[in-house]
């Protein structure tokens, strides 16, 4: 019973929806002037049964040749994604490399430092000695002289 009264309120709700529209007149006109050409196109049919199939051959034809492309767009797309989905775990695998190689970088660059600050430490040079006095002899066997042999 209750299907019966589904099927009955859909009925009766485009019933007055169609009726309701048609009190627009723009809505009135498109209605009318679309069952003209369709009734127009369907007599022309009628009379003209080898063009109505021919039509129908090159719909068909047109739909076959539509979803050919579409399936090999498909295809296309479907192998590159495959494609990507192997190259995600090498990409992978090289952003870790990539990632060890940065932090192996950073801590050799922080035992740099710390070398430094310490060598500095232990110098500790004076304010008062000079990097270029010469006459220092405990720095005259260690300083560079390019006429020595």
């Amino acid at each position: 019973m209750s299907q019966n009264k589904l099927m009955t309120g859909i009925v009766v709700g485009a019933a007055v929806g169609a009726l309701v529209s048609l009190l627009d007149r723009n809505t009135r006109e498109d209605v009318m002037d679309k069952s003209k050409r369709a009734s127009d196109s369907a007599k022309y049919y009628a009379s003209n049964k080898d063009e109505l199939k021919s039509a129908f051959k090159e719909q068909a034809e047109r739909a076959q040749n539509l979803y050919a492309r579409i399936s090999e767009d498909a295809a296309y797309v479907g192998g590159k994604v495959e494609q990507v989905r192997k190259l995600v775990p090498e990409v992978k695998e090289v952003a870790q490399d990539a990632r060890g190689a940065v932090m192996e970088t950073k801590e050799a660059v922080v035992e740099s430092k710390d070398d430094v600050l310490s060598a500095v430490k232990e110098d500790n040079p004076s304010p008062s000695s000079s990097l270029t006095d010469d006459s220092s002899s405990d720095n005259s066997n260690n300083t560079y002289n390019p006429n020595r042999n």
